[in-house]
């Protein structure tokens, strides 16, 4: 009974790592510690941590695991496209609602001070005293005063809001108060007839619902009365311009109408933006600024259809109300399935998404039998089926790769092997002795070779096989061995052609041919005769620049076995100090400019008449450059015998 208790905490205590399960300790011990009579705030402040922390690894787990990379992007398309706009049109609404809620308080305040206004206007014209009080008795406490002068910077016909003394120390607490005055001029001085505004606050808490915070400071000096500041509006009639009452930033006085609004969540009190109202001091004429600023929130602003017991709520508004909670529910589920959904199909892509990552990183490591199982018909699907017939066609792209590395590396070693069959001219210490071979692929089936004689003349020979490549270059390298079996010394350049020919001829078909020149070159007399067996012209070029074709008579190898030595023709003659000869393969006169133009015989017969350090190296430097970086369409070799 107890082997299978103890086996598994064996295991626990074996799986237990305390930097990974660290947050299951605090959460355990946490919640063992807060529980009574070990109850302790402590306790639960571990364990607290310890399901924060568990938490957070379980929303990286879904994150990391069930939200796929590409679905992160879905999911911010999807909140760029959805929550954003929604979130933003929520506050765009809520502050149209504000600005119009605080539009209406301010233009319902302003419209009671212009009646206030118009009222004393009339008012002071009546011609007593006791008509005028009569004409106001129901907009509050008001009183006529007579005074022989005005205060400075009032003007004779002044209507409107001033801040002065009061008796009864008014509601700032500082001695003054609010006021509406109209001044009249009369025989012997002034009739001043006075509104007293402490309604005003009143009237705008109960607008707005809570209470409102007056504040009263200097204008900034501007243009026009004061105003910092005016821009134009248009209506349904004129264009007029609107003052904007700037106040400075301390205030004179500051004092509230009302007690403040209580609530949580959706009924936080919150202020709606403050009105301006230009306002004169009238013991000194200065432009001041009173602001107010109402505050309200949701239960007071719905309190409004049902103020008193007077007032019932109609049905039509119950409706309203009803309709608009309706239609915000549907939005907020519409919202939600809307949410579900593009969290479905991203997940859903980015299954499809994460199953392509995961072929590819596959495909990436070489294994080329992944394959993934398309999921429906969409262009994803179509993906995976193209990743697929993409990987079956890597796959036999790898083979062909593998046997083409092969066929490199066996012509790479045949190239090694080519290049040293040919003649190493700085072992031998030849200096007039200069040649190159520049295959048209990997091997060449150009040959030149030089065979060191005993009387201190050299056989040198430059073939060319018909064909390329390495079919080519193993007939050249026959020729070598050919070559090298016959005795140069006693045998003259048209009997070493001849025998060549004849072995050449028993061996293969006339359709396989070779062109040679083979001679003999002393290179301290200068004495050279040479046999040019099918192949292109020597050039003779003098000390003096002077340049000569040299085009003895012949045919290629294994082209005849019976005319071919009556063919041959022995070109002799001596070159003397500066002098050069210069044997090529057709490779060098038939390379091809970018406009298909062959280099050509006479383009080298020019160019060998200008002086040159380094006939080779002029040679070649001019052959690459008239070909413009195209590649050799057939093998070039170059063989210069110098004195």
């Amino acid at each position: 009974m107890f082997a299978p208790m103890q086996d598994l905490v064996s295991r626990s205590r074996a799986a237990f790592r305390i930097r990974r399960h660290w947050p299951w300790v605090l959460l355990a011990g946490g919640l063992l510690f807060a529980l009574p009579p070990l109850k302790s705030g402590c306790a639960s402040a571990l364990a607290f941590i310890g399901g924060l922390v568990l938490a957070a690894r379980g929303l990286r787990w879904i994150w990391d695991k069930l939200l796929f990379r590409v679905s992160r992007r879905l999911w911010m398309i999807l909140a760029l496209m959805s929550v954003l706009p929604v979130a933003a049109l929520a506050l765009m609404l809520l502050a149209f609602a504000w600005l119009g809620l605080g539009a209406q308080v301010s233009r319902s305040t302003q419209q009671t001070l212009a009646a206030w206004e118009e009222a004393l206007k009339v008012a002071v014209q009546e011609p007593s005293d006791e008509v005028a009080l009569q004409a106001l008795r129901t907009y509050g406490r008001t009183w006529v005063e007579h005074s022989g002068t005005l205060p400075e910077g009032i003007p004779e016909a002044f209507v409107g809001m001033v801040w002065a003394y009061s008796h009864d120390a008014g509601l700032s607490g500082t001695g003054n108060d609010t006021y509406l005055r109209a001044v009249r001029k009369e025989p012997g001085g002034y009739r001043i007839v006075s509104l007293h505004l402490g309604v005003l606050g009143e009237r705008a808490r109960a607008l707005a619902g809570g209470q409102v915070v007056f504040r009263l400071a200097l204008r900034r000096e501007g243009t026009e009365g004061g105003d910092a500041l005016r821009i134009e509006t248009g209506g349904r009639g004129a264009d007029k311009n609107v003052p904007i009452i700037v106040g400075q930033r301390e205030a004179l006085a500051v004092w509230t109408k009302g007690q403040p609004l209580q609530g949580r969540g959706l009924f936080t009190p919150f202020n709606l933006p403050p009105m301006a109202i230009a306002i004169t001091d009238w013991s000194t004429g200065r432009q001041m600024a009173l602001t107010a600023t109402p505050e309200t929130n949701l239960w007071a602003l719905f309190e409004g259809y049902q103020s008193s017991s007077r007032q019932a709520l109609p049905e039509r508004t119950v409706m309203a109300i009803l309709a608009v909670v309706l239609v915000l529910m549907g939005l907020g589920f519409a919202q939600a399935v809307a949410m579900i959904l593009g969290l479905v199909m991203a997940w859903s892509l980015g299954r499809a998404v994460n199953d392509l990552h995961g072929g590819v990183k596959r495909l990436s490591l070489g294994d080329f039998s992944a394959r993934i199982h398309p999921r429906g018909r969409d262009q994803v699907a179509q993906l995976s089926s193209a990743f697929n017939e993409m990987a079956v066609r890597l796959h036999a792209a790898a083979l062909e790769r593998e046997d083409r590395l092969r066929m490199e590396e066996e012509l790479r070693v045949a190239r090694e092997v080519q290049m040293r069959l040919l003649p190493d001219l700085e072992a031998m210490r030849l200096p007039s002795v200069r040649a190159t071979i520049l295959p048209a692929r990997e091997v060449a089936g150009d040959y030149y070779d030089l065979f060191p004689l005993a009387d201190g003349s050299l056989a040198f020979l430059i073939a060319d096989v018909s064909g390329k490549g390495t079919s080519a270059a193993f007939y050249a390298a026959e020729t070598k061995g050919v070559l090298s079996a016959l005795d140069k010394q006693v045998l003259d350049p048209r009997e070493v052609a001849s025998r060549l020919n004849a072995i050449w001829c028993a061996g293969h078909g006339r359709n396989l041919f070779l062109t040679l020149a083979y001679g003999l070159f002393h290179p301290r007399t200068g004495r050279f005769a040479f046999v040019r067996a099918g192949h292109p012209p020597a050039f003779l070029r003098r000390a003096d620049g002077d340049v000569a074709r040299l085009r003895p008579r012949g045919m290629g190898v294994g082209l005849s076995l019976s005319r071919f030595r009556d063919a041959l023709e022995v070109c002799e003659g001596t070159l003397e100090p500066g002098d050069s000869l210069v044997f090529y393969t057709d490779g060098l006169s038939e390379a091809q400019a970018p406009d298909d133009s062959f280099y050509g015989e006479d383009r080298l017969e020019v160019l060998l008449g200008y002086p040159s350090e380094d006939l080779q190296a002029s040679i070649l430097a001019d052959v690459a450059a008239f070909v413009h970086e195209r590649p050799l369409a057939d093998d070039l070799t170059l063989l210069i015998l110098s004195r």
